[in-house]
Order: C-alpha cells, then structure tokens, then sequence
C-alpha cells in the first residue's frame, strides 16, 4: 500500500497544486467513501497519486489527469498491484479533471473528482485561487473578462458552476455552505474594490 511519505515524494508543485492540496482531497474522498461504500483503498491510492503529473502539465501542456494515470500504472505496476486495482486507480486519476471530456464512471472514479472539486470551492478554493493568481503573477482582481484571467474570472467560468457538476449526494451536501461562502466572498470583494 502506498504511503503518505512515498506519495509526498511524488510533488513538487505550486502552492495551489501542493501535497497540502493533496492531504485535503484524501480528507475529503475518506469522508465521502465511507458514506458512499467504496472501496477505500482504491480511492486513496488514486487521491494521493492524483496531481503528480502537474508539473509535466506544466511544462509541455499535456493533460495532467492523462499523464498521472500513466504514471500511476508504471509506479502501482512496480509494486506489483493487481491489474484490476491499477486499471480502477488510473481510471479515477484520468477523470478527475474539470476540463475533462470523459466523465468518471465507477464510483472511487465519481468521489476522486468530487472531493478533487471541493478543494476548488469555499475558503480554501478562493485561497488556492488567489495563490494561484499570484503564482502566473496576474492581477489581485480585473472586472473585464477579455483581461488576464485572474480569481474573478476562475470563479465565474469555472468555481461557480462546480457544485451542480458533482456526482454524489454527500459531496453536494458538503458543497452548499462552500458554495454560499464563495459566492458571497466575490460579491463583496467586489464591492471593497469599487471603494464602496
């Protein structure tokens, strides 16, 4: 069984992507896979591999979800991992992505990328997106939308819309409050930004 410490070897990405970010996800696909019923150690596995290909994403522009899968095959094929475990493992790494065009299909699949996207939302969500803004070094807030892409405009195009792309009941639950959060979180940042 993969541990935390062989799996935070893995990492070495931005504050946004950081095996922080990583901890909170298995917090999360714990929580939701005991209630949903999955198979746990599939669903750990595939949480704590998930975004180890960031940074291959980031310097060719490969599919990360795509490319950690792969690499999740050859690092679980040299443990010796059945086939069915790695085969279940990649499947929800491949898919977790929002930007995804191919949904996840078992269920370790469907809570890797909710509890992936509860990590995109609330307080932490609107961190992660500030940090992020300032790690690719784009402006604190920019109301024009054709500008920089900059936190406002990651929660209107994407972290806005993530509680209504979730698969399971116990991660839409956990989403309500995160979402009211971070909506009313842009709402006045806006209004402190005009000096009102």
């Amino acid at each position: 069984m993969l541990t935390i410490d062989q799996a935070k070897r893995l990492y070495e990405n931005d504050s946004a992507h950081d095996f922080d970010h990583v901890l909170r996800v298995l917090a999360n696909a714990k929580h939701i896979g005991q209630i949903e019923g999955a198979n746990m150690d599939i669903l750990r596995t595939a949480a704590l591999l998930h975004d180890i290909a960031r940074p291959e994403q980031n310097r060719t522009g490969k599919d990360h979800a795509i490319e950690g899968a792969r690499c999740a095959k050859e690092i679980l094929g040299a443990t010796g991992q059945p086939k069915d475990f790695v085969d279940a493992v990649c499947h929800a790494i491949a898919t977790h992505r929002f930007r995804s065009n191919t949904p996840p299909q078992t269920l370790e699949a469907k809570i890797l990328y909710d509890a992936d996207k509860l990590d995109s939302i609330g307080a932490v969500g609107i961190a992660r997106a500030f940090a992020y803004g300032g790690h690719i070094n784009r402006p604190l807030w920019r109301e024009d939308e054709a500008g920089q892409h900059t936190a406002l405009q990651e929660f209107r195009f994407k972290l806005s819309h993530v509680k209504d792309k979730l698969f399971t009941g116990t991660a839409r639950q956990m989403a309500k409050k995160r979402h009211h959060f971070m909506v009313d979180f842009f709402e006045q940042m806006a209004t402190e930004v005009k000096g009102m």
